[in-house]
Order: C-alpha cells, then sequence, then structure tokens
C-alpha cells in the first residue's frame, strides 16, 4: 500500500511539472505577478508532491 501511494504522489508531481514549461514561457513573455504566481503555485506543488511520497513510502 505505501508503494501504491508514494506512486501516485510521483505520478501527480510528474502531471504538474508537465505544465511547467508553458507557465515558464507566458511567464517570459510578461513578467509580472499575475504570471509568476502560477509558476511558483506549480513549482511548490511538484515539491511538496516529491516530498509527501518520500515521507509516505518511509
Amino acid at each position: 500500500m505505501k508503494l501504491l501511494k508514494f506512486l501516485l504522489f510521483v505520478y501527480f508531481a510528474i502531471f504538474w511539472a508537465k505544465e511547467i514549461p508553458k507557465i515558464f514561457r507566458n511567464y517570459n513573455e510578461d513578467k509580472s505577478s499575475k504570471n509568476l504566481l502560477p509558476l511558483l503555485g506549480r513549482l511548490i506543488m511538484v515539491v511538496a508532491s516529491i516530498i509527501l511520497a518520500v515521507g509516505v513510502y518511509l
């Protein structure tokens, strides 16, 4: 069961990370806080998901 939860959190991290290049391109075109917040949100969710995956597995 731990392995299944671990894989689920890793899947979520990959799912959220796939959108980062598109959001980063939008941020590079118009460097404003409106475009920065979704980018930071995605990055935080990816890191949090990886941390949770490791925590659940251990």
